[in-house]
């Protein structure tokens, strides 16, 4: 995979072994999801709700993911409460990994909450791939931890 990421400035698809942890309460979302972005050559690893997601990620040795895709209202904790917790750890990654936030509110006050939350961008449901390619191609490739 590391080597597939090497030849980015080849003209290969730079998506291609990108890490993300998908974080998406609805099964039928996530599984879409999951399966486009594996179909693209991402790695996926998924979390049922915001909670899941700050464990694995605390959990995780960091360079584990390279982008989370965080769903905004789900059961046990919403995405605006995990991208704080995950923002506020010790982790290594914790200030520089991407979190683009998933959902279908697309108000002014939803999008100051999740910069405010320490999100890199606010993309909208229902989905659409392409924008969500587009956004995942701004983080490929870059070494978060320079």
């Amino acid at each position: 995979m590391e080597r597939e990421r090497e030849l980015v400035g080849n003209g290969a698809d730079p998506l291609i072994g990108m890490k993300a942890l998908v974080v998406e309460d609805n099964e039928l979302n996530l599984e879409i999801v999951t399966e486009v972005l594996r179909e693209r050559g991402l790695v996926v690893t998924s979390a049922e709700n915001g909670q899941i997601a700050v464990d694995l990620f605390s959990s995780s040795p960091p360079g584990t993911f390279d982008v989370i895709l965080m769903d905004m209202h789900m059961p046990v904790m919403g995405g605006v409460e995990a991208a704080k917790r995950i923002r506020a750890m010790e982790h290594l990654d914790a200030q520089t990994i991407p979190i683009l936030a998933l959902t279908a509110n697309d108000f002014e006050e939803d999008i100051r909450q999740t910069r405010e939350a320490g999100m890199n961008d606010h993309l909208t449901k229902p989905f659409d791939m392409e924008k969500i390619f587009g956004a995942l191609a701004v983080y490929a490739g870059t070494d978060k931890n320079k």
